[in-house]
């Protein structure tokens, strides 16, 4: 029998990943410049790994978003040329080509998830629905803005980082009960762990491209956890609560 959570008011969605497809866009960046390193003999795994190395350095100075992505990858393309003794003019052009990567990550089309467009309308006619997004302000309400249906979320929250202390800060300004409020989301490290340790119930979403940075063991401790092969499933673990009706509970 498949285990379910009821008694629930409020449910926190996860966007990037859980929602609509946003690493595939980065990975096909990545095979982009992965190209480039081969044309001039560098193994993918090296590129790949100087690009993580240079987002080692600047997501803690810009933390998660495009403009920290653009500076990594640029750094990453430059020293690239660097060790192919490439002429400037050379670097110029396929700097140019990787702008328009960056450009093309920036507005991309949303592309829904499998089901998801109607699951959540399912969940906003019977709960509170919260998105809960990391990342840089603008570039993470652009793609609520774009996704067409920003009216089924009560609210929205842009968190620079998802920790234990960011979502007791979000119970506390919501006034969420944190007994009757799960979160949803792909990523074991920011969206269940996190979560968990702030004493929220969990829904874990996998999905095939997350970012190994947020790949890590889901802890086993309660609150509990309960995985779903696909979004469109999380309506049906989700028992009757306190938030039935077409708004927001209370």
């Amino acid at each position: 029998m498949t285990q379910t959570f009821t008694g629930v008011e409020t449910v926190l969605l996860d966007l990037d990943d859980t929602l609509w497809e946003n690493n595939l866009y980065f990975v096909r960046s990545i095979r982009w410049l992965c190209g480039v390193g081969r044309s001039h003999g560098h193994t993918d795994r090296a590129t790949v790994a100087l690009l993580n190395r240079m987002e080692d350095r600047n997501i803690p100075h810009f933390g998660f978003g495009y403009d920290s992505y653009e500076a990594s990858y640029l750094a990453a393309l430059r020293i690239l040329v660097a060790r192919s003794g490439l002429e400037n003019g050379a670097h110029a052009g396929l700097r140019r080509l990787a702008r328009a990567q960056i450009d093309f990550l920036r507005r991309h089309p949303i592309l829904w998830l499998p089901g998801v467009p109607e699951a959540l309308e399912l969940l906003h006619r019977s709960f509170r629905t919260i998105a809960v997004t990391k990342g840089h302000f603008g570039d993470q309400t652009a793609k609520v803005h774009r996704c067409g249906r920003a009216h089924l979320f009560h609210a929205v929250k842009v968190l620079p980082h998802k920790h234990e202390s960011d979502y007791l800060g979000m119970i506390e300004e919501f006034a969420l009960d944190p007994g009757r409020t799960v979160m949803v989301g792909n990523s074991p490290r920011s969206d269940i762990n996190m979560a968990k340790r702030a004493g929220l119930r969990t829904i874990y979403v996998p999905h095939r491209l997350t970012w190994f940075r947020e790949m890590e063991p889901i802890e086993t401790h309660d609150p509990p956890t309960i995985e779903l092969h696909g979004f469109e499933q999380v309506p049906r673990v989700l028992g009757p609560g306190g938030g039935a009706g077409d708004g927001p509970p209370g």
